[in-house]
């Protein structure tokens, strides 16, 4: 009778074990498609930085140049007026 019991008992716990592993399964392939949208935001993210930069750079220039003209346009005012 004992032996029954344990042979019960075992059987419960193969069924539990079985049924972790598959809940396991899941979360993986759950955790690998997840792994997989990270992958393709992170690159999405790296174009957007890119194209982000260029054009910081290309105003940052137009503003550089802005500056340079109301500096010396004045000045070269100056110069041709005398």
């Amino acid at each position: 009778m004992a032996a029954d019991v344990l042979g019960v008992r075992m059987a419960h716990l193969e069924g539990a074990y079985e049924q972790i592993d598959k809940r396991l399964g899941s979360l993986e392939v759950r955790f690998g498609s997840l792994e997989g949208e990270v992958r393709d935001l992170r690159g999405e993210v790296r174009t957007l930085r890119t194209e982000l930069i260029v054009r910081m750079d290309r105003q940052f220039f137009w503003i550089l140049g802005l500056l340079i003209i109301s500096i010396v346009s004045p000045l070269a005012g100056r110069v041709i007026g005398r």
